[in-house]
């Protein structure tokens, strides 16, 4: 593992253009084995941890979404010297990717945003804060509870139960104050990068399940009405967990992405 002088420690995989994955709030770089298992072979896979997940420790104070828009640009310019990537952000990555395109417009060959949040209704935003109340209250395991109950259909869990304890157990690995201060960030802060997607300037893919209760399709729609050059994909039997749970249909529809990409 190698490490960015800010002390962020990251993994870079395989030969080929670069690409730089970030997780999701309360997960950490093992989410997108799946992924850098499809695309090492003819890319440069490049995934860390975000501050205060696995192996990126806290940082003293409370977390803003600035904090974790630079950590990716350090890790971009530690791991990308000469090098414009694609970034690929998942959830509350897929946040810190929409703003971090939106404050380095030329930094990036291409984006993707895969069940990624985006301007939250008052009812939406009301939903993800009691989510941050039972974190706060209740810790960890009633999150777990609640996000198992929302992320996996039945047959799912009875057909992929591997999968599942994996998910839950990267939630539970960690530091949980940290995590906890990582996702006031992600309840709260969606609405800094509303109404300045227009400002994104390289291609992009949008991505979700169509039974995605935290990231729904309209949310989706909507960053890809707003960023000027962008493919939408809304996968039909999918929750948020699908770069796990639908790995092949995910790294098809990214292959599909990269391809186009080094054909501009």
């Amino acid at each position: 593992m190698r490490m960015t002088e800010a002390g962020t420690p990251y993994l870079v995989e395989g030969q080929g253009p670069s690409l730089v994955f970030i997780h999701g709030v309360l997960m950490d770089h093992r989410s997108w084995q799946r992924q850098v298992d499809a695309l090492s072979a003819d890319f440069r896979v490049v995934r860390f941890d975000m501050i205060g997940h696995g192996s990126c420790p806290d940082r003293p104070g409370a977390r803003s979404l600035d904090d974790f828009v630079a950590q990716a640009e350090d890790v971009i310019q530690h791991s990308c010297p000469n090098e414009a990537p694609v970034l690929v952000g998942f959830s509350m990555g897929g946040l810190i990717a929409q703003a971090h395109a939106i404050r380095y417009p030329s930094g990036l060959r291409g984006l993707v945003l895969m069940n990624a949040v985006y301007d939250r209704s008052p009812a939406e935003r009301a939903s993800v804060q009691a989510r941050l109340k039972n974190l706060q209250q209740s810790g960890m395991e009633g999150v777990i509870k609640a996000a198992h109950e929302r992320w996996f259909r039945a047959d799912e869990i009875s057909a992929q139960p591997a999968e599942i304890a994996a998910i839950l157990q990267w939630m539970r690995d960690g530091d949980p104050v940290a995590k906890t201060k990582a996702y006031r960030v992600f309840a709260t802060e969606d609405y800094r990068t509303s109404g300045k997607l227009h400002q994104i300037s390289c291609p992009a893919l949008v991505m979700t399940g169509d039974n995605d209760k935290g990231s729904p399709p309209h949310m989706s729609e909507a960053l890809a009405a707003e960023i000027p050059d962008t493919r939408l994909r809304i996968l039909e039997c999918q929750q948020h967990m699908m770069l796990v749970m639908a790995a092949e249909r995910v790294n098809a529809a990214l292959r599909d992405f990269l391809g186009a990409l080094s054909t501009t």
